[in-house]
């Protein structure tokens, strides 16, 4: 629905951001002012030619293509330069006219490649800053445009972010708009709404009446959609009565829209049918496809509602046959809705089969796990940064209350002092009795002003204490959140890994009989490239699995014959690098209870990267040395030390977390040591990174002799755990019944 406003949005922020830096008034030059230029150019010198192909370029801009040309020479000019400002400038115009030419993709590109360079130089040059907040503005708008609704939204919230550093009102005000968009488009209107709403707010205290009109029809839109028709209506009414008689055709059209299907909600069919068919009318002469679509469902809904079902499916099938040559993914959802439920109540059950397949089809295309997953990151993200100003908050509230004792004790100072020279001069001017009267008087107000800031300081302590205990609150239900959200992307790593791997091993198969088929050496070769790098795919898919089995394993202590394991391990690397040899020294008194899987696991893991990484000079004769013994009386130690390519200082905190490469031999993907970890960690023992004298690595893992009262400990806290969170159910259904519960919930889905 909010097309056409997309359209001026983004028209709106080009004009901006040309005034904004570059200085250049953006009217279209005519064909004299262009030749001008072009002679200006043939005679300019390098360091002169980029601001006359800046020109050129705005001056083009009626015609795309030419304007691309100027752009890119300009890019061109300022890369031989090497000015970083000029280069961002420069492939930002490029973006411009790649986007007035529909060349999404290109745009994305060219906006990402820009952002990179202006993120990198921003310390250099603080004045690209302010362009980095436009670039990332623009990109969302694009990525919007391409159905890259996760990305959009990550792009909109760095925007944003830049703005309110800034305190720039307007210009947040205008990317909670754009976040707005992009949640309509998601169909979480009351997020939407939400972001609309904040807009409107911004516009209204800084008494902005600029395209207002548009929020407020954009409100309206998502109040139909929450089914709030009235609410809707009032919305609208207040846009129409701010443009006046100035209002665009695109305004009267998403008004009257506006209020077809909020009267279409109050059951008022007859002005439903009257104003869908005024903003139809009105998007057939701007030749607005969406609209003509949307007030097609509109009025197919009226005659749905009048029985007449054969008029409804006439509409449906207009609307149909102009969504499918668009990219509104959205409204062929409402179609194919719309339209099995009209053959289900007209007993043509084919259609309706054939509608509700295509329905279920496109729907799970759009809303994909993966983009769902997106969301919730960056929407956690994002939410983190109003929890940080809460405590920011908690924070200035410490400071102001420690600057409130310390006022209070400089008063009691000044209290004593005054009481004291009061004394001192009652008892040597006996005689200014009137001036001593005074001075009491005085004294006294000065008593009351401290007993009521002592009363304004404890009411302030108490406030500050339920704060407090109420963040501290949040802070417990956002870490049992975190955690169950922890459980569920675990979960999906493992579907989606198991899910890959049918298709992976399809692919290989695939592969294998082409090499023995086909002939030609080049297609052959690719053919291996492909078949290598499925390969490498599906030792990645087997490690993400691992990692789900380590996170979900019933640990079964046993004792740990680590001869067995070890030798076992050795016999798995056959083929090992020239003149490597791999020392084992196991020592006689070790006794663990402990999971024999998760040991194994971590000595291959250790042995591998060794393994892997190993040293290529011809001067050094590589080596594995593999030692497990007695570290003290709790902990049996386990090493491993090479005297390979080793590891920079750089990477030494990074080389445990997951898909960290510390070098570019890394064909997994950096999952090995992560594997370790996360074991040695399931089995309740660490694992160290020690310095070598031969400038190679040396992991040292100590393991827990007696893993069962680590398994008894993590069972009462698990226990504790949901104690506690049954605890706060009862707590809240008590204090405040069912709708208290149901708040609580909410914030805990929110949050």
């Amino acid at each position: 629905m909010c097309r056409n406003l997309l359209k001026y949005l983004r028209f709106f922020c080009i004009w901006i951001l040309v005034l904004t830096n570059s200085g250049i008034v953006l009217a279209q030059g005519t064909n004299q002012e262009i030749d001008s230029l072009k002679q200006l150019l043939s005679k300019a010198k390098d360091t002169s030619r980029y601001a006359i192909l800046v020109k050129l370029h705005y001056a083009s801009r009626a015609e795309f293509h030419q304007a691309l040309d100027f752009a890119q020479l300009a890019y061109n000019q300022a890369e031989a330069l090497g000015d970083s400002i000029k280069i961002v400038e420069s492939g930002r115009m490029i973006a411009y006219s790649l986007d007035d030419l529909g060349r999404s993709d290109e745009v994305i590109e060219m906006l990402n490649r820009v952002l990179a360079i202006a993120n990198r130089n921003v310390t250099r040059y603080p004045a690209i800053k302010t362009q980095i907040k436009f670039i990332l503005n623009n990109a969302g708008i694009a990525y919007m445009y391409r159905g890259n609704y996760d990305s959009a939204l990550s792009y909109h919230f760095k925007s944003l972010l830049l703005r309110e550093e800034e305190g720039d009102d307007r210009a947040v005000g205008n990317s909670h708009n754009n976040i707005g968009l992009v949640y309509f488009k998601l169909r979480n209107y009351q997020r939407a709404l939400d972001h609309y709403l904040q807009a409107l707010a911004i516009k209204d205290e800084l008494k902005d009446n600029a395209d207002i009109e548009r929020v407020l029809t954009n409100i309206g839109l998502c109040y139909n959609q929450l089914k709030m028709p009235n609410e809707a209506i009032n919305s609208v009414k207040r846009a129409l009565k701010t443009c006046g008689e100035n209002c665009s055709q695109s305004v009267l059209k998403e008004a009257n829209f506006v209020f077809g299907i909020s009267y279409l909600d109050n059951s008022d069919l007859d002005n439903a049918v009257v104003y869908l068919n005024k903003s139809l009318a009105l998007a057939r002469d701007q030749n607005d496809t969406r609209y003509l679509i949307e007030n097609l469902i509109g009025l197919s809904k009226i005659e749905n509602r009048k029985e007449d079902f054969q008029a409804s499916l006439d509409h449906l099938n207009e609307a149909n046959s102009l969504a499918q040559n668009s990219g509104f993914a959205e409204l062929r959802l409402d179609i194919y809705r719309e339209s099995f439920n009209n053959y289900r109540l007209t007993g043509d059950f084919k259609n309706e089969a054939l509608f509700q397949t295509k329905y279920i089809e496109l729907k799970d295309s759009i809303y994909s796990e993966n983009l769902l997953k997106n969301l919730a990151t960056i929407q956690t993200n994002f939410e983190q940064r109003e929890n940080l100003k809460t405590i920011q908050l908690k924070d200035e509230n410490i400071r102001l209350k420690d600057e409130q004792i310390q006022r209070q004790r400089l008063q009691y100072i000044f209290a004593v002092v005054v009481t004291m020279f009061i004394a001192t001069l009652a008892g040597l001017l006996v005689w200014a009795n009137r001036r001593q009267q005074k001075h009491n008087s005085a004294l006294s107000e000065a008593k009351r002003v401290i007993e009521r800031q002592n009363k304004e300081l404890t009411k302030t302590n108490e406030e500050l204490d339920k704060r407090v205990r109420e963040k501290t609150i949040d802070l417990v239900d956002a870490n049992t959140m975190l955690q169950d959200v922890n459980e569920e992307l675990d979960n999906y790593i493992y579907r989606t890994a198991h899910d890959i791997r049918g298709p992976l091993v399809t692919l290989k198969g695939i592969c294998n009989v082409a090499l023995m088929d086909v002939k030609d050496l080049l297609a052959l070769d690719y053919l291996k490239r492909l078949d290598l790098t499925a390969e490498k795919l599906n030792a990645i898919l087997t490690r993400l699995l691992t990692v789900s089995q380590i996170n979900h394993v019933v640990l079964v202590p046993e004792r740990i014959n680590f001869n067995a394991i070890v030798q076992n391990i050795v016999r798995k690397f056959k083929q090992l690098p020239p003149r490597m040899r791999i020392d084992c020294k196991i020592a006689d008194n070790v006794q663990l209870d402990s999971d024999p899987g998760l040991i194994t696991i971590v000595i291959e893991s250790l042995v591998s990267n060794s393994i892997k990484f190993y040293n290529t000079s011809d001067r050094i004769d590589p080596f594995v040395k593999i030692e497990v013994g007695k570290y003290d009386a709790d902990y049996v130690m386990v090493s491993v030390e090479d005297n390979g390519i080793g590891i920079a200082p750089k990477d030494r905190n990074e080389v445990f977390h997951l898909f960290v490469r510390a070098s570019e031999r890394s064909e997994n993907g950096g999952i090995g040591l992560y594997l370790a970890k996360l074991s040695a960690h399931k089995l309740g023992g660490e694992i160290f990174l020690l310095d070598t004298s031969e400038n190679g690595t040396k992991f040292l893992v100590l393991f827990p002799v007696n893993l069962q009262p680590i398994l008894a400990s993590r069972a009462e806290v698990e226990q504790e755990r949901h104690r506690v969170k049954e605890k706060r159910n009862k707590e809240a259904a008590e204090s405040g019944g069912a709708d208290a519960l149901e708040r609580y919930y909410s914030s805990r889905r929110r949050g």
